[in-house]
């Protein structure tokens, strides 16, 4: 995890995601047999973890929300997921801004990568000061994400659900998760001379989440 997270610092009213041996949720790991993975032709769908259906600080997910995305495109306009059958989601690509064209011609969407399977959890662990030059920051150790209000790199971008066009509710945002070294694919990302472990363009990828009609956003700021 990089030590320079200053946006997730700026977040006094934060839960932390920390890596946690005994968590119900994970980062990285591969679908298992009951998820039918979403196709796209210009990426592929990468599988990068799942949040539990018991995990008591998220009590809009009433499912395991395994995520899905299309890591290798341009995440700055966001990607929606209909996960009204959350063993088969469905990629949203009707009313949407979306950019689905191709960013790498190296990674073919039959590129299959997979990620090392970490567990975590969410809590409200204390941060630490950690002095960086002349400056002090805030530093949770093993932390990965936030929940609880999002912290923008940049403007505010709030998805509005492309079925029933209503604001969208944040779940978390993750960042550098060096710990989850690419398993699968290495060579693939060597092409591109993308670092091997699970990251969103060293920027942040944020998820929102609508429960009337069970559309996830996945949001990426660089």
């Amino acid at each position: 995890m990089k030590i320079l997270q200053n946006i997730f610092n700026r977040n006094s009213k934060k839960t932390s995601l920390i890596l946690d041996e005994d968590g119900i949720n994970y980062i990285g790991g591969k679908a298992n047999s009951e998820i039918t993975m979403p196709e796209l032709e210009s990426s592929p769908m990468i599988y990068f973890g799942c949040i539990s259906k018991n995990e008591t600080n998220l009590e809009l997910i009433n499912f395991d929300l395994h995520l899905i995305c299309p890591l290798f495109i341009d995440l700055q306009e966001p990607v929606f997921l209909d996960y009204s059958d959350s063993k088969k989601p469905k990629l949203i690509r009707d009313n949407v801004s979306s950019n689905f064209n191709q960013m790498f011609e190296d990674i073919p969407n039959s590129a299959y990568i997979e990620y090392k399977k970490l567990n975590f959890s969410f809590n409200n662990s204390s941060s630490t000061k950690v002095k960086i030059g002349i400056y002090e920051i805030d530093y949770t150790p093993q932390e990965i994400g936030i929940s609880g209000k999002p912290n923008w790199i940049h403007d505010e971008n709030w998805p509005n659900c492309p079925i029933n066009g209503n604001k969208m509710k944040f779940l978390f945002q993750l960042g550098d998760i060096d710990d989850s070294k690419i398993k699968s694919g290495k060579n693939i990302l060597n092409k591109e001379n993308i670092d091997p472990y699970l990251h969103f363009g060293h920027g942040y990828l944020y998820i929102f989440y609508e429960p009337k009609s069970k559309v996830v956003a996945y949001l990426n700021q660089l």
